[in-house]
């Protein structure tokens, strides 16, 4: 592999990549962060496309949006986000099948956990109607559980980072 002399502009936008990569604040699920390693690898490998210069401006974009916000969360706070809603979206989903509800109604609680699981781990966050509808669920297969005699429902996570830490 020979070595390619890239316009400026490319080099700058190669040197950009490589900052986000190594930024270890920045959050990016693993998809995102795969194609970004692949746009940052591209270099030297393939002909840089227009479609592909577009999208590294993008990501370059979004980490510059991120730094400059004032309420930006960094990768660790951002993933114990996700953990904790993680933990409460199993514990509805516990509840749920202590409820004794009709199998359709089931299938759909659990296609909307599904999805609001989904947008939690990509974005890291959800939505005012997201929690409150998540908190109205909670509610409602709570009281139906405790009227069918099921009471201190909890659930076991798997706890890597303290496991991890006292070694």
């Amino acid at each position: 592999m020979s070595y390619v002399d890239y316009p400026e502009k490319l080099n700058k936008v190669r040197r950009q990549l490589n900052h986000i990569l190594n930024d270890h604040r920045y959050y990016q699920p693993d998809n995102s962060r795969e194609f970004t390693i692949s746009m940052y690898n591209a270099f030297g490998k393939r002909k840089i496309t227009a479609k592909m210069q577009i999208s590294m401006d993008k990501i370059v974009a979004q980490y510059v949006k991120w730094q400059e916000s004032e309420n930006k969360l960094d990768k660790y706070e951002k993933l114990e986000r996700i953990e904790d809603g993680t933990y409460k979206i199993n514990l509805i989903r516990t509840l749920l099948s202590g409820c004794d509800y009709q199998p359709g109604y089931v299938v759909r609680s659990n296609e909307f956990l599904g999805s609001v699981e989904k947008q939690l781990r990509f974005n890291g966050t959800l939505s005012v109607k997201q929690r409150k509808a998540m908190n109205q669920m909670y509610k409602r297969f709570k009281a139906r559980c405790e009227s069918r005699g099921i009471h201190n429902v909890r659930i076991e996570m798997k706890e890597e980072k303290k496991v991890r830490s006292s070694k």
